[in-house]
C-alpha cells in the first residue's frame, strides 16, 4: 500500500524535475548530455506514471 500523502510529494518532486529538464536549452548540450537528459526524463515520466497508477488504484 503506498503512503498517498508521501505518494503526491513524490509525484509534484518528478514532475518538476521533468519541467527543470526539458526547460534546458539543448544549443548548449553535448550530443551525450542530451542523451542523458532524454534518459532521464525518461525515467522520471516512469516514475511519475507509476505513481499516479498507484494513487488512483487506491
Amino acid at each position: 500500500m503506498v503512503d498517498k500523502v508521501e505518494a503526491k510529494s513524490n509525484l509534484k518532486r518528478y514532475e518538476t524535475e521533468i519541467e527543470k529538464y526539458q526547460s534546458l536549452s539543448r544549443g548548449l548540450m553535448t550530443r551525450d548530455e542530451m542523451v542523458l537528459i532524454d534518459k532521464k526524463i525518461t525515467q522520471l515520466k516512469e516514475w511519475s506514471k507509476n505513481l499516479k497508477v498507484q494513487l488512483n488504484g487506491t
